[in-house]
């Protein structure tokens, strides 16, 4: 091997630098109807954003009126179950892995 194959990088002086010309897309959202094309795309993002976080809210209040629905359901059944005599282990296996699963998956 010798090294007369080898190409060395070429490096830019400080004059050939000057001359690279600035991104036009740069240029653009510099200008006012760019800054105002970009100022409303961020907008749309923070109303998306918003409607997300009001919605995951409301989902969450739901979940837990639920959550509570089906353990008063339990409860209900349960005493009205013992109060007939029909009341057995695997049924209260099945109401403990219920209630369980509800308050246990988060």
């Amino acid at each position: 091997m010798s090294s007369e194959n080898i190409q060395e990088p070429e490096v830019l002086g400080p004059e050939e630098e000057k001359n690279t010309q600035p991104d036009p897309f740069f240029e653009y959202l510099k200008s006012d109807k760019g800054h105002e094309i970009l100022s409303r795309t961020i907008k749309i993002f923070e109303d998306i954003k918003i409607a997300t976080l009001e919605k995951s809210t409301s989902h969450a209040k739901f979940e837990k009126w639920i959550q509570g629905l089906i353990v008063i359901i339990v409860i209900v059944a349960t005493s009205i179950l013992t109060y007939l005599g029909k009341f057995d282990s695997s049924i209260g296996v099945l109401f403990g892995t219920l209630v369980g699963y509800l308050f246990g998956k988060k």
